[in-house]
């Protein structure tokens, strides 16, 4: 597919201009090959070509992605990987685009390479092609709709448990032609995936993205966090732990972000500690996801934390036990989040259905657990609580 503009005045001289020129009709060109979008899930073959007084730039989607890929990584082997092409064909494919710019994008070192002045504006401007690109798949994958739509998913630690995957089984049995990638990570991580639009939606603590103007977000679910031990736990002799009771101990679960943590004392004991950068408490024994938490405390004196309903079965079968408490109340708070300039598909929009609905579910399975397991460890609410 070939795009024959007419030679704008003052160009002949400017390499970067001509590639400026080159890329401008690259939306012309994707309109184009639109068509192809369902059958690779990007647009593949399209190709931008000028030329002024015989000097020819050939520009292609894929050319512009492996530049900005080797800038990324600082590196022709790290970026050849991620690309999963030899290291040779890298290195030609970039050679060929500086000979035809008639300008050296990177200077090589020993141990990588470094963008030029020249480097530094091409690369600029293939990550802003690149995300156009992207801009025009998740648009067309809106016209696909719930039937041949995909859908791609960052999900913190606990939504991904309480409501993530049975809701994309929920959309899946309804909907079985549609695609959706899930990706369970920190919560930090989680943000930083939907803003460099490596997922459509994300499900996390929403601390980072409320002062993030580039993001849309929406409260989902907020659940009290309690902890469990072995049954023949030292601190079950304790008629009510406190939160100094509970802070002798190692505590199991993922990272506690810096607004609660803010309320800890200075001194942890062994429960873990404060990261310095970010403000979150670390445990001792720190999880990705709050799974198979039995497994930890089974012939150990570290404390679990999670939800009734996760370990329903676990304190059913006596392997848990509720620990007794009324100083900690630590809830999960956590919702959608999504780039505010980005419309929601309709398999987004689904999917977000599913787990308000899975939400509701376990919010009313917790409330009748905690009446069961509360009330048979004894715990009262006769004074007030600290919101760590």
């Amino acid at each position: 597919m070939l795009a024959r503009p007419v030679p704008r005045a003052g160009m002949g001289a400017d390499p970067i201009g001509r590639m400026q020129c080159a890329g401008s009709l690259l939306w012309r060109a994707i309109a184009k090959g639109a068509k192809h979008i369902h059958k690779f899930g990007y647009i593949p073959h399209i190709r931008c070509t000028y030329s002024i007084d015989s000097y020819v730039v050939i520009m292609t989607t894929t050319r512009f992605r492996q530049v900005l890929v080797v800038a990324e990584t600082g590196s022709f082997s790290r970026a050849a990987a991620a690309l999963k092409i030899s290291q040779p064909a890298l290195t030609k494919a970039v050679q060929a685009v500086e000979k035809e710019l008639g300008v050296r994008l990177f200077d090589r070192q020993p141990r990588g390479v470094t963008l030029t002045e020249f480097g530094t504006r091409v690369v600029a401007y293939a990550r802003d092609t690149a995300h156009a690109e992207d801009d025009l798949v998740h648009d067309l994958a809106l016209l696909a709709g719930l039937e041949t739509g995909r859908l791609s998913v960052a999900l913190g630690p606990y939504p991904s448990v309480v409501s993530g995957y049975a809701a994309a089984a929920r959309l899946i049995g309804q909907h079985p032609r549609l695609g959706i990638a899930l990706r369970v990570t920190n919560w930090r991580v989680v943000t930083q995936a939907v803003v460099d639009r490596k997922a459509d939606l994300g499900i996390a603590e929403l601390a980072d993205a409320m002062g993030n103007e580039g993001l849309t977000s929406e409260p989902v679910g907020s659940h009290r966090a309690r902890f469990f031990c072995r049954p023949e736990h030292p601190i079950l002799r304790r008629e009510r732990a406190t939160f100094a009771d509970l802070l002798e101990f190692p505590w199991a679960t993922t990272r506690i972000p810096s607004r609660i943590a803010a309320a800890f004392p200075r001194s942890l004991g062994r429960a873990g500690k404060i990261d310095d950068a970010s403000g979150d408490f670390v445990p001792a024994i720190e999880l990705d996801v709050p799974m198979q938490i039995a497994s930890f405390v089974g012939a150990s004196d570290v404390l679990a934390i999670g939800g009734l309903a996760m370990v329903e079965r676990e304190l059913h079968a006596g392997v848990l036990d509720l620990v007794a408490n009324t100083e900690v109340d630590m809830r999960a708070r956590y919702g959608f989040l999504w780039l505010r300039h980005r419309s929601l598909s309709p398999a987004a929009l689904a999917y977000m259905q599913a787990v308000r609905e899975e939400e509701r579910l376990f919010g009313e399975r917790e409330a009748c657990l905690a009446a069961t397991y509360e009330r048979r460890r004894g715990v009262r609410r006769s004074r007030p609580r600290v919101r760590p």
